[in-house]
């Protein structure tokens, strides 16, 4: 009798402690799902974008060249000023893990007499883009005048950004016009 009691005492122990050791098996993978989170205000939900891994290629790098000109057309109303220079840049951030920024300027000396004036500029580009479909480029301008030979007083006026716009595909010329008053 002793011997049946042990027996259905460590019967019992068993059946007791199977689930707590199969609860110690590792854990098989869980179902993927989709990494996000739900807007609480419009109730959709918001998957988080996928970033490049360390062992993913980047896409291939592509030259896009074109042209912009920039026209400023100058009033003048600044009676001690004589001398006048235009300057214009146009910039673009390219690429999204390891961004590269591209700028490219050009300055001249304005034409015309009395009150105004104007500055034609023209800069070429060749930027070699990864993400061009996305990539916006941005174009400025400064007007830099003064009197004579001492260069001073001097008056200056800038517009930052005068144009922003997607990159053009390749062999563009974009034209930009613009008034100032200085």
């Amino acid at each position: 009798m002793k011997t049946t009691i042990l027996l259905l005492l460590i019967c019992t122990c068993c059946l007791i402690a199977a689930p707590a050791v199969w609860g110690q098996a590792a854990n098989t993978p869980a179902n993927r799902g989709i990494l996000g989170f739900l807007d609480p205000h419009t109730g959709a939900f918001r998957p988080v974008p996928a970033t490049a891994g360390d062992d993913e290629e980047l896409p291939a790098a592509t030259t896009f060249t074109g042209t912009i000109t920039v026209t400023i057309t100058i009033t003048v109303k600044s009676a001690s000023v004589s001398s006048f220079t235009c300057s214009a840049s146009v910039s673009v951030l390219d690429g999204t893990t390891s961004p590269v920024f591209f700028d490219e300027s050009n300055s001249v000396a304005a034409t015309g007499s009395g009150s105004t004036r104007t500055c034609k500029l023209t800069i070429p580009y060749a930027w070699s883009l990864t993400t061009q479909p996305t990539d916006h480029m941005s174009t400025s301008y400064s007007i830099f005048a003064t009197t004579g030979t001492s260069g001073l007083p001097q008056r200056t006026a800038s517009r930052s950004p005068l144009d922003t716009r997607k990159v053009p595909i390749n062999g563009t010329t974009t034209a930009l016009m613009t008034a100032a008053t200085i």
